[in-house]
């Protein structure tokens, strides 16, 4: 516990943060899947050609929602170009969402044993933001290629669910009422407070 305050405490006085502070772009595969997925402006291109059922009003909501739902499914993208496509945010966008963002990469940052097994690491990569050196601007780089990938896993698991099996606005709702029903069922609220609990009190 009182490393996690040291912690908050060092985040305090950072002087430069920049996360979520700059234009996002994706090409390829999963910035088509990224339009399917969300509502379109009408300036898009090829907004014609991304007319099924949509599950986000913006992309930033899916920005915020699908490196959960990659991590839930132990699932990371890695861009493939192999087809055409390109999608992507104005910094200006991240502005009114910027807490959220970083909710949930502080909890991907402590979750994800994967890219780092070892418990303070990962305590101080979520809690730790500032990007004044060129290190410092490194290991936040890193970080966010963590949260990209699953961001990429998760709108894989979402095109599969809602895009590839959707047809009409029947099987689109049933599918919604399904996933929805089993993504709560596999979530284990009392291991989740378990763990909180066990961090907070080490």
């Amino acid at each position: 516990m009182q490393m996690v305050r040291k912690l908050i405490h060092l985040h305090t006085l950072d002087k430069e943060e920049l996360m979520f502070d700059t234009s996002f772009r994706i090409t390829g595969k999963h910035a088509n899947y990224w339009k399917d997925l969300c509502e379109l402006a009408g300036n898009v291109p090829d907004r014609d050609q991304h007319n099924n059922f949509k599950i986000f009003n913006a992309y930033i909501d899916a920005y915020i929602l699908c490196p959960m739902i990659g991590y839930q499914y132990n699932r990371k993208g890695v861009i493939d170009n192999t087809v055409s496509g390109e999608a992507g945010m104005m910094a200006d966008v991240f502005k009114e969402r910027r807490a959220q963002l970083k909710f949930v990469y502080q909890t991907l940052m402590l979750l994800d044993t994967d890219s780092e097994p070892d418990l303070e690491k990962r305590v101080y990569r979520a809690f730790t933001f500032a990007e004044n050196t060129k290190e410092e601007k490194q290991f936040i780089s890193d970080n966010m290629k963590i949260y990209n990938s699953y961001f990429l896993g998760g709108l894989e698991v979402l095109h599969e669910e809602f895009v590839d099996q959707c047809i009409d606005e029947d099987s689109y709702l049933k599918q919604m009422f399904d996933y929805v029903r089993h993504f709560d069922e596999e979530q284990d609220g009392d291991a989740l407070k378990e763990g909180i609990e066990k961090f907070i009190n080490k």
